[in-house]
C-alpha cells in the first residue's frame, strides 16, 4: 500500500507558505540562489507563489488518480498573487484581486466597508447596464474550492422605489472568506477553462482555493494587525461661503423676487448654526482603531490530517460611525482508510455584522418618502450632535449568516481510472431588523424586517482515465454529470404610524381561535412582500487533453446543459471549447528562453439566466401599485394578480443568450525565468441577449422582451514579471499587468438605435457611452442666439425660445431646436485601459513592497458638480439626488469651473447631461505599501519558528485630473452622485508568527 501525500509546487515548497509572498512570487524567476537566501524557512498558513503553472493539491491519494473537477483548475488559467494583499486590511474579494490581473477591472464606489456596492468587470461589458440589476448579470463568478457561490438576486429590486440598495442587510456576500485561509487565487478567463466551469463562468471567474488540511506534526499559524483609519484632510463650508457663491447669480439674473425667496438658512446672517464655525466633520470623521486577529491549527498523519481556522475582523471607514465585524471558522479533514480510497470534506462558517451610514439618501430610499429638502442641517457640531442624537432610540441591526461546504469521494477504480463524487452545498442568509422613530420621519415612525436566503445544492461525480504512452505523450479524458439547484426567497415587511416610539416591532395577534385578527397587526399599518426564485441546471460534459507529437497540446470539450428558467423549446444548451498550445522553446535549444508558447482557444458557453421570468413566458404576476410606486404583492392583505404592464410583455420562442470567444497568445520567458512575458488578444461575442423592445402605447406594456442584442468585447492584455539582484546586496522583483478593451453594439433586437433609461444604444457604438448635450459657452445676450432665416423663431430648447444667459448648445442636425435629436455619444465610463504595478525590494531580513492601480481612458459625468451648480434646480427638487446631507457643507467643487448661467431658466442650464459636466477620470493611484522585517529562530527545536512584523499603508496617494472627490466613487452608469463614503486611508501594524 503506497501512502503518499501529493503535493506538486511550480517554484518550490520552499516558497509555498513564506512570509515573503511576493518574493516568492517571482523567486523561480531570479538568478543565483535568491530564493534560498531569501526564504530558507517555511512558513506555514502564508500565502503560494504566483506564476504561470502553479497547482497544489493537498490530498491523501495516490500519485496516479486525477484531481477532481473541482481542483483541475486551480492549475490553470492566470494566477493572482496575493502575498501582498495579505499584508492589508482588506475584506472582500474585489479587494483582494484589486489591480492583479490583466483584463479585470474592479471599481471600489464607496468606502463603506461590507456594502455590496463593488464591482468586478472582466473583459467588459457583457451587456449594456441600465440599472443596477444589470449590473449583477455582468460580474464574473466566484468560486470556493469549485463551489460556485450563490449571491443576492436583484429581483428584490421589483418591489422598491428607488435601487440605491437592495431591502435587506445589502453585505458583501463575497465578504465572508478571509485572506488568510486562501492558499490562491486564479483568474478564469479563457474560454477553455470556463467551459468546464459552465455557465455560471460566461463573464469569467475568480477560482478561489482555500488552505486544507496536511500530514505533519501540529502547526499554529497566527496573523494579527491592528491601526487605524485615518480622518481625511478636507475643507468645510458654511452658509457664509454658499451664499457668496449664489450672490453672483442673484446679481446678474435674479430678480428682487428671487432675492426674497433665497432659503432662509442663506438670507438670514445672524443664523450662527449656518454662519457660525462648520466643524461638523469632527463627529463626521474620525481616526477610527480596526483590527483583525486569525489563528490556524493543521496537522496529522498521512491517512487523517485535518485542518481548523478561526477569524475576528473589524473593519471600518472612518466615517458616518460605520463598521463591519466578521467573525469565521473553517475545518478541513481528509482520510484514506484504504489505498483506492481518499475521503475529503470542508465547512466554512461565517458571521457578518454590518453597522451602516446613517445618511439621508439610505433613509429616505428605504421608507419611499421624500421630505422637503430645501434646508439642509446645519453644519455646526452642536446642531450636527443633536441630530445624530435622534438616532439613539432606534434599531438597524444588519446580519448575515454564510456557510459551504462538501463532502468528497475519490475512488481509484482501475491503475488509469479514477472516480470523484461530490456534495456542495453554498447558503447564506440575511435578516435586517429596522426601527426609525417619529422624530426622524416628520411625526410618523417606521418600521421594517427583512429575512432572506440563498441556497445552492451540488450533486457532482466524475469520471477520469489517463493513459501515457510512448514519448511522453498523454491522453486525458474526463467525463462528469452535475446537478445544481437553487433556491432564493425574502420575506419582507414594512410598517408605517405606529402606536409609540417605545413599541419598535410589529405585534400581531397570535389567537388561531380567531380567524379574522390572526397575524393582524395591532399597530403600525403594514405591508407584505414575499417572493421566491427556484432553478435547477442538469449538466454534461466530456473533457479530452492529448498531446499527439512532442511539443503540441490539444483539449476539446462539450458539455450540454438545461436550465429551469428556461423556455420549455430552449431548455438546453450546448457548449464547446478547443484549445491548442505549441511549445517552441525545445525547439530553439537555446540557453536564452525558458519558455515560448504560442497558445489559441475558442470556446462557446450559455448565459445562465438570474430570473424566472423569461422562462414563465406570458404571465401575471402578484402585483398592485399605482404611477411610479412598487408592485405590491398584496392589496389589504389580499394577493392581487394582474398582467405584468411595468415588467414588459414576455413571449415564445425565446432561446439562450451565448457567448462565444476566440483568444490567441503568446508566452515568453527568458534568462532562467528572470523576465517573463504573457500576451494575449481576444474577441468575445454575447449573442441573443435579451432586452426590451419598444412595443405600440397601446398595447399598455412598457416594452416587449426580445432575443437578438450582440455585444462585442475586444481586447489585448499583457502581464510582465521581471526579478534581479540578491537578497544580501538588494534584491527587485515586479510585475505589470495592463489589459485594453473596447464594447461595441453589433445588433438590437429590432432597429439600430433604441433609447432606455434616459440612455441611447446605437449600433456600431460602445454601450458604456454617455448620451450629452455638446456644450459652446453662453449666449451673453439675446441677440447672440441664432435665428432660424426660414422661419424667424430664434433657437429653442424642446420649444422654448433660448435667451441671453442660456447655455450655447450645439445644434447637431441644424433645425433650431435643442433636443435629444441633437444629444451625441461620446465617453466612455469604462477604462479602456487599466491594470496595476506591484513591486518589492528586498534585503536581507526587510522588504519593502507597493502597489499601484491605474485606469485610463475613463470618464464620469460630474454630478455633484452640476447639483451645487444648479442650486435652484436643487432647492425646487423633490428627488432623492436633491437630497443634502451633512457632507453637502463640504467643499467638492470650486467656484468658477463653469459659466455663470441663469439659474431661473426654463431650459434647465445646469442639468447633468452636457459635456462641461463630462470629465477625464483617469487616475493612479499608490494603493499601498507595506515594509516588513523577519525574526527568524535559528534552532527549530525552539517553539517559536519563526515571526514576522509589517507595517502597512493603504490608499495613500491619487494622481487624476478629476475634479471631484476620487475617480472611483463613480455610480455603476458612470455618474458622479456624491452617495459613497471616501475610501479609507489607513495604517496598520502586524504580526506573523509560526509555532
Amino acid at each position: 500500500m503506497r501512502k503518499l501525500l501529493f503535493i506538486a509546487f511550480a517554484f518550490g515548497s520552499i516558497c509555498a507558505n513564506s512570509a515573503r509572498a511576493a518574493t516568492c512570487s517571482w523567486a523561480s524567476k531570479l538568478p543565483g540562489n535568491l530564493l534560498q537566501d531569501t526564504l530558507p524557512d517555511q512558513l506555514p498558513g502564508d500565502t503560494i507563489p504566483a506564476g504561470d503553472t502553479v497547482a497544489q493539491d493537498i490530498r491523501l491519494y495516490d500519485e496516479d488518480f486525477l484531481k477532481p473537477v473541482a481542483y483541475e483548475l486551480a492549475s490553470r488559467g492566470d494566477s493572482i498573487a496575493i502575498g501582498l494583499q495579505q499584508k492589508m486590511p482588506l475584506i472582500t474579494v474585489p479587494q483582494y484581486v484589486k489591480g492583479s490581473a490583466a483584463g479585470l477591472y474592479v471599481q471600489e464606489n464607496t468606502g463603506e466597508p461590507g456594502s455590496w456596492r463593488q464591482f468586478m468587470y472582466l473583459r467588459g461589458l457583457s451587456k449594456p447596464v441600465l440599472s443596477l440589476k444589470d449590473v449583477y448579470e455582468v460580474q464574473p463568478a466566484v468560486y470556493v474550492n469549485g463551489i460556485p457561490l450563490i449571491q443576492d438576486n436583484p429581483f428584490v429590486y421589483n418591489i422598491q422605489s428607488y435601487t440605491v440598495n437592495p431591502a435587506g442587510p445589502a453585505t458583501s456576500l463575497l465578504s465572508a472568506l478571509s485572506l488568510d485561509n486562501i492558499e490562491q487565487i486564479r483568474l478564469v478567463k479563457d474560454y477553455k477553462d470556463a467551459a468546464l466551469l459552465g455557465p455560471w463562468a460566461s463573464n469569467g471567474a475568480i477560482f478561489i482555493t482555500t488552505k486544507t488540511a496536511s500530514a505533519g506534526e501540529n502547526r499554529v499559524s497566527i496573523n494579527s494587525y491592528m491601526g487605524y483609519v485615518q480622518e481625511p484632510g478636507i475643507t468645510t463650508i458654511n452658509a457664509e461661503y454658499e451664499k457668496n457663491f449664489r450672490m453672483p447669480f442673484y446679481a446678474k439674473y435674479g430678480s428682487a423676487a428671487n432675492l426674497v425667496s433665497m432659503p432662509a438658512y442663506l438670507s438670514d446672517s445672524s443664523n450662527a448654526s449656518y454662519y457660525g464655525p462648520s466643524n461638523w466633520s469632527d463627529q463626521y470623521y474620525k481616526n477610527t482603531p480596526q483590527y483583525s486577529v486569525n489563528a490556524s491549527l493543521t496537522g496529522g498523519s498521512e491517512r487523517a490530517n485535518f485542518r481548523f481556522f478561526g477569524d475576528y475582523t473589524r473593519s471600518v471607514a472612518g466615517q458616518d460611525a460605520t463598521r463591519f465585524d466578521r467573525f469565521t471558522g473553517s475545518f478541513f479533514i481528509n482520510m484514506m482508510p484504504t489505498k483506492w480510497l481518499t475521503l475529503s470534506s470542508m465547512v466554512n462558517a461565517s458571521v457578518l455584522d454590518r453597522g451602516r451610514n446613517r445618511s439621508f439618501i439610505d433613509r429616505f430610499a428605504e421608507m419611499r418618502y421624500l421630505p422637503n429638502t430645501r434646508e439642509p442641517l446645519a453644519p455646526n457640531l452642536t446642531n450636527y450632535n443633536a441630530f445624530l442624537q435622534l438616532y439613539d432610540n432606534t434599531i438597524d441591526k444588519n446580519g448575515t449568516t454564510a456557510i459551504q461546504g462538501y463532502w468528497n469521494i475519490n475512488l481509484k477504480l482501475a491503475k488509469d481510472l479514477n472516480y470523484d463524487a461530490r456534495i456542495a452545498f453554498d447558503y447564506n442568509e440575511g435578516r435586517r431588523d429596522l426601527f426609525w422613530n417619529s422624530n426622524l420621519f416628520d411625526g410618523t415612525n417606521y418600521a421594517s424586517n427583512y429575512f432572506g436566503f440563498n441556497q445552492r445544492l451540488i450533486l457532482d461525480n466524475t469520471l477520469g482515465y489517463r493513459k501515457a504512452f510512448s514519448g511522453g505523450r498523454t491522453l486525458n479524458l474526463k467525463g462528469g454529470i452535475r446537478y445544481t439547484g437553487d433556491i432564493q426567497r425574502y420575506n419582507y415587511g414594512i410598517g408605517y404610524n405606529g402606536p409609540n416610539d417605545y413599541i419598535k416591532v410589529n405585534v400581531v395577534s397570535g389567537d388561531k381561535k380567531n380567524p379574522s385578527k390572526y397575524l393582524k397587526s395591532n399597530g403600525f399599518n403594514v405591508f407584505g412582500f414575499t417572493d421566491k426564485m427556484q432553478q435547477r441546471v442538469m449538466s454534461f460534459y466530456g473533457q479530452a487533453d492529448f498531446n499527439p507529437v512532442q511539443n503540441l497540446d490539444l483539449g476539446a470539450l462539450v458539455r450540454g446543459d438545461g436550465a429551469s428558467a428556461m423556455q420549455p423549446d430552449s431548455r438546453w444548451f450546448v457548449s464547446s471549447a478547443f484549445d491548442a498550445t505549441y511549445h517552441l522553446q525545445p525547439l530553439l535549444q537555446s540557453g536564452i528562453f525558458s519558455q515560448l508558447d504560442l497558445f489559441a482557444s475558442w470556446g462557446r458557453i450559455g448565459n445562465l439566466r438570474l430570473d424566472q421570468n423569461i422562462g414563465a413566458g406570458p404571465q401575471y404576476q402578484p402585483q398592485a401599485g399605482w404611477a411610479d410606486y412598487p408592485a405590491l404583492g398584496s392589496y389589504n392583505s389580499y394577493g392581487v394578480y394582474s398582467r405584468p404592464y411595468n415588467y414588459g410583455w414576455v413571449g415564445y420562442d425565446i432561446p439562450w443568450a451565448y457567448s462565444t470567444q476566440l483568444n490567441a497568445g503568446a508566452s515568453v520567458a527568458v534568462l532562467k525565468n528572470a523576465l517573463s512575458l504573457r500576451v494575449e488578444w481576444y474577441s468575445k461575442d454575447n449573442k441573443n441577449i435579451v432586452f426590451p423592445a419598444a412595443v405600440t402605447a397601446e398595447s399598455g406594456y412598457r416594452y416587449e422582451w426580445k432575443p437578438g442584442m450582440v455585444v462585442n468585447n475586444t481586447g489585448v492584455e499583457a502581464t510582465l514579471d521581471a526579478g534581479i539582484g540578491n537578497a544580501q546586496t538588494l534584491a527587485w522583483n515586479g510585475s505589470l499587468n495592463l489589459g485594453m478593451n473596447r464594447n461595441k453594439l453589433k445588433a438590437l433586437p429590432e432597429g439600430n438605435t433604441l433609447v432606455s433609461n434616459d440612455r441611447l444604444l446605437e449600433v456600431g457604438k460602445p454601450v458604456d457611452q454617455f448620451w450629452i448635450l455638446q456644450n459652446n459657452g453662453i449666449y451673453n445676450a439675446d441677440a447672440e442666439v441664432p435665428v432660424n432665416p426660414q422661419t424667424g423663431q430664434a433657437m429653442t430648447y424642446r420649444g422654448i425660445t433660448q435667451k441671453a444667459g442660456d447655455p450655447r448648445w450645439q445644434d447637431v442636425n441644424g433645425d433650431y431646436n435643442i433636443d435629444d435629436k441633437d444629444r451625441v455619444l461620446t465617453g466612455n465610463y469604462l477604462p479602456r485601459i487599466s491594470g496595476g504595478f506591484t513591486n518589492q525590494l528586498v534585503y536581507k531580513k526587510f522588504d519593502l513592497s507597493f502597489q499601484l492601480v491605474f485606469a485610463l481612458k475613463k470618464y464620469a459625468m460630474n454630478q455633484v458638480a452640476a447639483n451645487y451648480y444648479g442650486f435652484i434646480d436643487r432647492d425646487n427638487a423633490n428627488t432623492l439626488e436633491s437630497m443634502k446631507e451633512i457632507t453637502y457643507w463640504e467643499k467638492q467643487v470650486d467656484p468658477g469651473m463653469y459659466e455663470i448661467y441663469n439659474q431661473w431658466s426654463d431650459v434647465h442650464p445646469y442639468q447633468v447631461n452636457q459635456s462641461i459636466f463630462m470629465e477625464n477620470a483617469a487616475y493612479l493611484k499608490l494603493r499601498t505599501v507595506s515594509l516588513g522585517y523577519e525574526l527568524r529562530k535559528k534552532q527549530h527545536t525552539q517553539k517559536v519558528q519563526r515571526t514576522y512584523l509589517y507595517v502597512t499603508g493603504t490608499n495613500l496617494l491619487t494622481i487624476s485630473p478629476y475634479k471631484g472627490r476620487d475617480p472611483e466613487l463613480i455610480e455603476y452608469n458612470g455618474y458622479d452622485t456624491g452617495y459613497g463614503l471616501r475610501l479609507p486611508q489607513s495604517f496598520i501594524l502586524g504580526v506573523k508568527v509560526d509555532l
